[in-house]
């Protein structure tokens, strides 16, 4: 291992910092350091600039597939690769590492910054006291121990390895949470779920056409036009809003924060163990709804399935926990927490000041909808199901490999531990 400078590993920084680029409706994509996150883009929230100001913008270079972008404040020291396709322009708080491959691995760079010693150092040069910010020779300056060029490259193969097996488990979780995404509102929204009137009692909604494509009955309501058989209803009559548990105060209990839920999937990112004291409980099968301003209209939403069985745990008191009631099923709460009406209904039903504003647990009690069959609910648990069941399993796997991933990075980055070449 060999002690060297950032700068000395590098071909050339881009650094727009000091510009900011008018916005746009559309046009390139802004890289912002709001978008860099754990080792990864996050597009959830997009800013754009127009293509006529980004062709005059770039005169300090051009970012491209293979360069280490480090975000200098607000909030420092995370990384990302820039995209592979498409192009983007890096905002004024973000710069792009290019290296020199004779000397520095960029994916060697890139896993180096995120292991916990080297963030920490570059975490306590931040400068200023309300926004922390870097300035561009705290990171070329900075010192990090490097080992010969053919061990960075191999070292960095085996995290990679790792992180592809873990994106490729969240984009088979990703296409199975769009497959039941989709039922919910093929079925429960479109009003086409399978439907035979020709079959025995027990098996029309086991198999059939389409109903309302197929000509099944419609008939009017407060809410429009809904099969026949179907009612409108308020949400209460199917779930339960912050059920009542007891978990007993001082007991170490899994405690799940607001960041740890996704605002585009089911997927809850982690927990701590945690003296209860106070919160909201939950248990397996529940959906987590984020209450207050702005992580309600970010999508800030869970499926709980990450507890053993019949194990309580508890979570901040900004969420509503939603569990389906015996007249329901999990798979189809959860569906409904992420469906576009449910959601602006309840953004539209916060209720207190500016920044604090919440949505109250009887106004989601109170939302109206149409209220199927039970047979319905049922089959769309059968069908339904299966998909859940397989991303939680995804799940765990993906937290084994993390745990793996975090476990070795410090160790290979240190020296501590070394893949053998070739």
């Amino acid at each position: 291992m060999k002690t060297i400078k950032i700068n000395d590993g590098l071909q050339k920084i881009i650094d727009y910092r000091g510009k900011t680029p008018p916005k746009s409706a559309d046009g390139i994509t802004l890289i912002s350091a709001a978008n860099i996150k754990s080792g990864t883009l996050d597009f959830s929230r997009r800013e754009f600039i127009s293509k006529e100001d980004y062709a005059n913008w770039t005169t300090r270079g051009f970012t491209k597939p293979g360069d280490v972008l480090f975000t200098t404040e607000a909030p420092t020291a995370e990384v990302a690769f820039y995209p592979e396709e498409g192009i983007y322009q890096i905002s004024r708080r973000v710069i792009a590492l290019r290296t020199d491959e004779k000397v520095l691995h960029n994916l060697y760079l890139f896993y180096l910054l995120q292991s916990p010693p080297v963030k920490q150092r570059m975490l306590s040069a931040n400068r200023g006291s309300t926004v922390p910010r870097l300035l561009k020779t705290d990171i070329t300056q900075f010192t990090i121990k490097v080992p010969n060029y053919s061990q960075q490259k191999e070292t960095a193969k085996t995290l990679a390895c790792l992180d592809r097996k873990i994106e490729n488990l969240r984009k088979q979780n990703e296409t199975l949470e769009q497959i039941a995404q989709t039922l919910f509102k093929h079925w429960f929204v479109d009003f086409e779920f399978p439907y035979d009137p020709s079959a025995s009692s027990g098996q029309r909604f086991a198999q059939g056409r389409p109903y309302k494509s197929s000509g099944g009955e419609m008939v009017p309501s407060e809410l429009g036009a809904i099969p026949a058989g179907w009612r409108v209803g308020k949400l209460r009559e199917l779930i339960e809003v912050n059920p009542r548990e007891a978990i007993k105060k001082g007991n170490d209990v899994k405690y799940v924060d607001m960041k740890s839920l996704s605002t585009s999937s089911m997927e809850i990112t982690g927990y701590i163990i945690r003296k209860f004291n106070s919160g909201s409980k939950f248990r397996n099968g529940d959906t987590l709804l984020a209450r207050i301003t702005p992580c309600l209209e970010n999508g800030k939403t869970a499926f709980v399935n990450l507890l053993d069985s019949d194990e309580v745990a508890y979570g901040s008191t900004e969420f509503i926990v939603m569990r389906a009631k015996s007249s329901c099923c999990p798979e189809y709460v959860y569906c409904l927490s992420r469906s576009e009406n449910f959601r602006d209904y309840a953004i539209k039903n916060m209720t207190g000041s500016s920044g604090r504003q919440r949505v109250p647990n009887d106004q989601v009690e109170d939302y109206e909808l149409a209220i199927s069959e039970l047979t319905t609910f049922q089959l769309f648990h059968n069908v339904c199901q299966p998909l859940f069941l397989k991303i939680e399993s995804n799940q765990r796997q993906i937290q084994t490999l993390t745990q793996t991933r975090d476990a070795l990075l410090p160790k290979l980055m240190s020296g501590q531990l070394r893949i053998q070449e070739g």
